[in-house]
């Protein structure tokens, strides 16, 4: 007999994991964003243009986890693991940096807007690869990256234009690093679950 609660559980866990992988770009985005602030950037541009690029970006390396997990389920989810782990190695690496990559942004014109957008999206293209092999709900996890996206880089550039220059650029380190830890602890999860399910 089938447990009435099965479907309760799914849709709180499955919610989880969808939080523990998109959260962390979120992180990665506020340090992008603090930034752009501290540099007096406008905040509709880039958040209308990251939208966009974080949200489509990821969707190559989700079809392609999608397609490789469905044929080497725990492989695809141990290799989704250590890509996870090598982006938390880079935010961490940002984080560590004098010259923020942000300075290297332009919004001055639609080819440097659209330059900049696929420079904040590249983690995002990484991601999409664990994000296909955990077999998470595509629909719901684009539209998760698409709001919070939004959200974040607006929200990250008021602050950010509202703060010190010193105090900002700490806030923007510690986004870095805290993206960094999450990506690497998912990263980890997501190997040993596949370890200890396969």
């Amino acid at each position: 007999m089938d447990c009435p609660f099965d479907g309760a559980v799914a849709v709180p866990v499955t919610m989880l994991r969808t939080i523990a992988f998109v959260g962390p770009l979120g992180f990665d985005t506020l340090a992008v964003a603090i930034a752009l602030g501290l540099g007096g950037v406008k905040p509709w541009l880039p958040a209308a243009i990251f939208t966009v690029f974080e949200t489509i970006m990821p969707i190559f390396g989700i079809f392609a986890g999608r397609l490789i997990g469905e044929r080497f389920s725990e492989p695809a989810e141990i290799l989704g693991g250590l890509v996870l782990i090598g982006v938390g190695v880079h935010a961490f690496r940002e984080a560590m940096e004098n010259e923020h990559e942000s300075k290297r942004f332009s919004f001055v014109s639609l080819p440097a807007a659209a330059a900049a957008g696929v420079g904040i999206s590249m983690d995002e293209l990484a991601v999409g690869f664990p994000l296909g092999a955990a077999r998470l709900p595509i629909v719901t996890v684009l539209l998760t990256i698409a709001v919070q996206t939004f959200l974040v880089t607006a929200g990250g550039i008021l602050v950010g234009s509202s703060i010190g220059s010193a105090f900002g650029k700490l806030a923007s380190r510690y986004a870095h690093a805290i993206a960094g830890s999450a990506f690497a602890a998912v990263g980890i999860w997501l190997i040993v679950e596949a370890v200890t399910h396969g």
